[in-house]
């Protein structure tokens, strides 16, 4: 009798944690990496004076962390899950897998998860007011944005030429403001960092959408790939990360950094091969590789660029 009662409760107990772990996944916790970088490249370009970040301090570290959440987990994992509910049908062709179309999570429990991540993300931006009073407007705009991507009739997605650069703007270009305004006023160069990176980013989401196509189509989505063709929006993207990566490398050769200049050929030179090969097939294998040659760099170049401006250097 005894051994009937007690065995639901680890069942009780697992069923909770895959509930937690599929709300979780929801909020895809792969995309908060780029916001969480941003936040604390955006620290570091304000330098080590006074005003400034200091990486010792950990006063300093607890700012960064909070807003690495406002921009992260909480405001990137409301841009995701408010997405995968409205894009439902959209994944139920391109994503099978995900919480959602494979019915691992109710649309109720869906909703309730982006609701509250958004409550979170201006609540924690709140606590950052006394550093800025812009910080709870960027976390803001974030949102707004996040929302407009997702939700018809206005569906930022639907445009190719709204979509990516929306994300990049969200994703890059807010969290490194509010990584720098939590510690210094803006200045111009942080300013110029953080829009050229975000280009960067949206020039790498463009490339996204070529796992997708088959989705798109079906439902009318007018990606690049959908309306351009894979090669086309291939080149559209090399020429525009192209174009950013090569203004970087200018600054830094005006700037007299012949090291970080080096290491930005380097950022343009070593993805080429598997450009080409994308290029040449354009299937989801050789855009993971792609991806795998180039991210790396493109994260040193973000934390390269933010050290000279922040004075390291």
């Amino acid at each position: 009798m005894a051994e009937r009662f007690a065995r639901p409760h680890p069942t009780k107990q697992a069923s909770r944690t895959r509930r937690a772990l599929v709300h979780v996944e929801l909020a895809d916790p792969v995309t908060w990496i780029t916001p969480i970088t941003m936040v604390i490249c955006g620290a570091i370009a304000t330098g080590r004076g006074t005003p400034g970040f200091h990486v010792a301090e950990s006063h300093d570290l607890l700012l960064v962390g909070l807003a690495a959440l406002v921009c992260g987990p909480f405001g990137t994992g409301f841009s995701q899950s408010i997405n995968d509910y409205f894009d439902r049908d959209l994944d139920a062709i391109n994503d099978p897998a995900r919480p959602i179309p494979s019915q691992r999570i109710s649309l109720g429990a869906a909703r309730i998860n982006w609701i509250v991540l958004g409550l979170a993300t201006i609540g924690t931006s709140l606590i950052l007011i006394n550093q800025s009073i812009w910080v709870p407007v960027l976390a803001a705009i974030g949102l707004v944005l996040s929302a407009a991507y997702s939700i018809p009739p206005v569906k930022l997605k639907q445009h190719f030429w709204m979509g990516p650069p929306a994300v990049g703007f969200g994703y890059v270009f807010l969290s490194w403001v509010t990584g720098h305004l939590i510690f210094a006023p803006m200045s111009w160069p942080s300013l110029v960092l953080a829009l050229i990176n975000s280009a960067i980013a949206a020039g790498l989401l463009f490339l996204n959408d070529i796992k997708s196509i088959e989705g798109d189509r079906k439902l009318g989505l007018h990606s690049m790939t959908v309306a351009f063709g894979a090669r086309r929006t291939l080149l559209i993207s090399y020429l525009i990360i192209g174009v950013c990566e090569l203004m970087l490398l200018t600054m830094a050769l005006l700037a007299g950094h012949l090291w970080a200049t080096a290491v930005l050929a380097l950022a343009l030179l070593i993805p080429i091969m598997s450009q080409i090969q994308l290029y040449r097939e354009p299937t989801h294998k050789n855009f993971k590789r792609y991806i795998i040659a180039s991210n790396p760099f493109v994260l040193l170049i973000q934390f390269m660029s933010a050290f000279i401006i922040g004075g390291y250097v």
